[in-house]
C-alpha cells in the first residue's frame, strides 16, 4: 500500500513536472511550483528527486518509453512503412493530449539550460546532429523506413539520403506544426495529406493505394 502511494506520488509529479515544463520551460519551471501542482510539498518532491535536472530526465525517459512502445505495439499489417504512417498519427494525437511528450520536446529545445545525458553517437550517414526528443523520434522514423526497405516495400530509386532526410525532416516538423494545438480532424486531415503526397515517391509505381493514410479504427473496447 506504502509502495503504491509512493508510485502514484512520483507519478503526479512527472505529469506536473511535465505540464512546467511544457508551459516554462525548464529554467521558468521552479521545484516549488512542480510540487504545488502535484498537491505535496516540496520535501516529498525531494524525496522522489534529487534535482530538477533529475524530474526532468524522469519525463524524457516515461515519454521516449511511451513512443517506442507505440511504435512497437502489434498491428494488423505487417508493414514497416504501415507502422511509420501510423506512428505520425500517433504523435499528432500525443502532442494534442500528452504534456509529457510536449516537454520531452521543449526540453530538447531546452537543450542549453538542461544537460541532457549523451547517447551513443549516430551510425555515419545519420541524423547525429539531432538532440533530445527530436533525435529520439527521428530515430525511431529512421529505423521504421530501414525496416520498410528491407521488406522491399521502397522503390529502387528510394535508396541513398534524399528519401530519408525527406521523410525524418516531415516526420520532425510534425512536432513544429502541431505543438501549439490544433483541432483533432485539422491534425488529421493534414497528416493524410502529407501521407498522401509523400507515399508515390516512395513506394513503387501503383503500390500506395494498399497502405492506410488516415488514423487506424480505434480498437473495440
Amino acid at each position: 500500500m506504502v509502495q503504491e502511494r509512493s508510485e502514484r506520488t512520483r507519478g503526479r509529479l512527472v505529469e506536473a513536472g511535465a505540464t512546467l515544463f511544457d508551459r516554462c520551460g525548464y529554467a521558468g519551471a521552479t521545484l516549488g511550483e512542480i510540487a504545488g501542482a502535484a498537491g505535496v510539498t516540496k520535501g516529498a518532491l525531494y524525496f522522489h528527486f534529487a534535482s530538477k535536472e533529475e524530474l526532468a530526465r524522469a519525463v524524457f525517459e516515461q515519454a521516449e518509453t511511451s513512443l517506442r512502445t507505440a511504435c512497437a505495439a502489434p498491428r494488423s499489417v505487417d508493414s514497416p512503412l504501415q507502422a511509420l504512417i501510423d506512428a505520425g498519427y500517433w504523435l499528432v494525437d500525443a502532442l494534442g493530449s500528452d504534456a509529457v511528450i510536449r516537454a520531452a520536446f521543449r526540453l530538447g529545445r531546452d537543450g542549453a539550460e538542461w544537460p541532457e545525458e549523451p547517447r551513443p553517437a549516430a551510425p555515419a550517414g545519420t541524423f547525429a546532429g539531432m538532440r533530445g526528443f527530436h533525435g529520439v523520434w527521428a530515430g525511431v522514423v529512421r529505423d521504421l523506413l530501414s525496416g520498410a526497405r528491407r521488406a522491399g516495400e521502397l522503390r529502387d530509386r528510394s535508396g541513398g539520403l534524399g528519401p530519408e532526410t525527406l521523410v525524418v525532416t516531415a516526420a520532425c516538423g510534425l512536432e513544429v506544426v502541431f505543438a501549439d494545438g490544433c483541432p483533432s480532424e485539422e491534425r488529421a486531415r493534414r497528416v493524410g495529406a502529407l501521407w498522401d503526397w509523400l507515399l508515390p515517391c516512395l513506394v513503387p509505381p501503383g503500390s500506395s493505394v494498399g497502405y492506410r493514410t488516415r488514423p487506424a479504427a480505434p480498437r473495440p473496447a
